[in-house]
C-alpha cells in the first residue's frame, strides 16, 4: 500500500448550494499538486447527498475518505475532530471547503519543510479573492502576537487554511466551544504544547471572502463571550 505523506482535510457542508462548487475548484487544485501521495478526508455535515455524490464519482481521481457526519451538526469544531481522527497521512493539512491552493507545489513544500524540522506544526502564507480567484489582495505572512485574545482584528496567524501539522501524537483537537475563534484557539493549544510553529513565508492558499460564510451569521454578543471563555481558558488578562 502506498504511504500516504499528506493528509488534506475539508470539513464540509452544503454551504447554500455552494458546497460541490466550492470543493470542485479545490479538488482541482489537489489534482494538480506536484506530490501524488495525497489523501482527501470529507467529513461531511449536510443533510442532502449532494456532496457525497461528488466525492464518490471522484471525478479529479483523488484518493478520498468520505464520511457522512452526524455528530454535532452544525459545529464546525466537531466536524474538524472526525476528519483529525480519519487522517491517515504522516502530515495533516486543514483547509475550508471554499479555499484553495494557488501552488503546484504547496502540499510537497509543506511536507518537505514540516518533515525535515523538529517543529510540530507549520503555517504558510495566504492571501484574499472576492471574485472567485480572477483577483488577489490581503497578502498575509502568518505571525504569532500575544494580543489574539484581546479583541477582533487582532488575529496576525490568519485563518485555518494556513495551518499544518505532523500527525504522529498529535493529540491537539479544535474546542467544540469555540466557533469564530476556533483557529485562534487551537493556535494557542498548539503553541503551549509544542512551542511555536514553522512559519513558511510562501503564499500556498487563498482564502474566499464570502458574505454568506458561517462566520457571518455569528453575533456580537456569541463573539464577545466566545473572548471570554478563551481568555479564561488561556489565563489572557486584558
Amino acid at each position: 500500500m502506498e504511504e500516504v505523506k499528506v493528509s488534506v482535510i475539508i470539513p464540509s457542508y452544503e454551504y447554500n448550494g455552494k458546497g460541490v462548487y466550492y470543493l470542485s475548484h479545490l479538488f482541482r487544485t489537489i489534482s494538480q499538486q506536484t506530490l501524488r501521495e495525497v489523501e482527501v478526508v470529507v467529513p461531511d455535515h449536510s443533510l442532502n447527498s449532494e456532496i457525497e455524490e461528488f466525492c464518490m464519482d471522484n471525478i479529479f481521481d483523488l484518493k478520498i475518505l468520505y464520511k457522512r457526519n452526524q455528530k454535532g451538526r452544525g459545529n464546525a469544531s466537531i466536524n474538524k475532530n472526525v476528519g483529525m481522527d480519519l487522517a491517515t497521512g504522516k502530515v495533516v493539512k486543514m483547509m475550508y471547503m471554499d479555499d484553495f491552493f494557488v501552488l503546484p507545489t504547496s502540499l510537497e513544500r509543506t511536507y518537505d519543510s514540516l518533515i525535515n524540522s523538529d517543529k510540530m506544526w507549520l503555517v504558510c502564507g495566504t492571501n484574499h479573492t472576492r471574485d472567485d480567484g480572477k483577483t488577489f489582495d490581503t497578502t498575509i505572512y502568518p505571525k504569532w502576537n500575544n494580543y489574539m485574545l484581546h479583541g477582533r482584528g487582532n488575529n496576525t496567524m490568519s485563518g485555518v487554511s494556513v495551518l499544518s501539522y505532523k500527525n504522529n501524537n498529535m493529540n491537539v483537537r479544535w474546542d467544540p466551544n469555540t466557533c469564530m475563534l476556533m483557529d485562534i484557539d487551537f493556535y494557542y493549544q498548539l503553541r503551549n504544547k509544542y512551542g511555536d510553529c514553522l512559519y513558511l513565508n510562501e503564499v500556498h492558499v487563498s482564502q474566499r471572502v464570502n458574505v454568506d460564510a458561517l462566520s457571518s451569521t455569528i453575533s456580537d454578543e456569541s463573539i464577545q463571550k466566545e473572548f471570554e471563555y478563551c481568555r479564561e481558558k488561556f489565563g489572557v488578562v486584558v
